[in-house]
């Protein structure tokens, strides 16, 4: 036999082509049943950290378990459950839940669809308005949890934790006694076991440190009821400042409702005439960067807002000088410049 010359192939005589390491590290099959919990009954059911990694996670025909997804996530399928305690991680797409009956959830996501359900609980992040069909006695509040990688999972699925539409329903049955709003101290806790308490990855002194609202801020939404003739404060976290920010609305709660929340963009013409009442001089300085608006209500709004941002200190955050300019920043920030994704109808 004759060895085929220095460097040539003996199959077709061609250059052995440049190894891209993939047959020295093959992928890992993924194996579908690592991404679903279907006909489980009375357990409890975690995904740690790292165990999805933004792939599709399905459940369904689970009874009475507690259901723990710590991860990030494509999007969630949730269908026929009952009685069940469900935590979603940030999901970059859309949780869609079907056909549940008396789930008590808290979740996060782009997108939430809930059709067919009755007398479910929900504490929501959601970036866009929440849509509500052919279900009844579904209760809704704010995102409250916490664990310690959950607001870099937020993060990574492109999710600000400022832009929280969850209060914003649309249900395209309406109809009396579809859904209504959870009382504004509903705790996670409320509706389902912490995490410390069921899992080894999140201890109870990292939960009592932080706060289930140390991620999400957790704001009134449309409950009108608790914000009606109250004087109102617009607060605006500066660039690149938005966790020095979070340290100025913990100091306010408590002592103000934070109506609402949202990041934006603004273009040097925005910038200029959200600033006509003020004489900041900020206008140069927030042109074409992200911001954080917030609108705050309360007794004292205004003195209360000041005084946490200069806890904090300078160079975090914008106070209205005067009610008149809060007035007109807050309703040219969250209602002239509202994005149509987000109207719904107040309740």
């Amino acid at each position: 036999e004759t060895a085929a010359p220095k460097g040539s192939s003996s199959m077709g005589g061609g250059k052995k082509p440049v190894s891209d390491g993939s047959d020295l590290f093959p992928r890992k099959k993924l194996d579908p049943k690592d991404f679903e919990f279907m006909n489980e009954k009375g357990k409890v059911l975690i995904k740690e950290p790292g165990s999805i990694n933004g792939q599709p996670f399905n459940i369904g025909d689970c009874e009475d378990c507690d259901i723990y997804i710590c991860d990030y996530i494509a999007q969630v399928q949730i269908d026929c459950c009952k009685n069940c305690r469900i935590f979603i991680g940030p999901t970059e797409a859309s949780i869609f839940i079907r056909d549940c009956v008396g789930c008590k959830c808290i979740m996060a996501c782009r997108q939430y669809r809930a059709r067919e359900c009755m007398e479910c609980d929900t504490l929501l992040f959601a970036s866009t308005a929440p849509v509500v069909e052919e279900s009844k006695q579904m209760r809704f509040g704010c995102f409250r949890f916490f664990y310690f990688s959950l607001a870099q999972q937020m993060e990574a699925v492109k999710l600000s934790v400022f832009d929280n539409k969850w209060s914003e329903i649309y249900d395209f049955t309406p109809a009396d006694g579809n859904w209504t709003f959870l009382p504004i101290d509903t705790k996670g806790s409320d509706l389902m076991q912490p995490l410390s308490a069921v899992s080894s990855f999140v201890t109870k002194e990292e939960e009592e440190l932080h706060g289930e609202s140390g991620v999400v801020p957790l704001t009134a939404g449309l409950r009108k009821e608790l914000t009606t003739n109250q004087p109102r404060v617009f607060l605006m976290i500066l660039p690149n400042k938005k966790e020095d920010g979070l340290k100025v609305l913990s100091k306010v709660a408590g002592k103000l409702s934070i109506v609402q929340t949202k990041e934006l963009l603004l273009d040097p013409a925005k910038a200029k005439q959200l600033f006509q009442k003020s004489s900041s001089g900020l206008a140069g300085t927030v042109a074409k960067q992200t911001v954080v608006g917030c609108e705050l209500a309360g007794a004292d709004a205004l003195d209360t807002a000041q005084s946490a941002v200069q806890a904090v200190g300078d160079g975090v955050a914008y106070v209205s000088p005067t009610e008149d300019a809060a007035l007109y920043e807050t309703n040219l920030f969250f209602e002239q410049w509202k994005d149509f994704a987000g109207m719904a109808v107040t309740k």
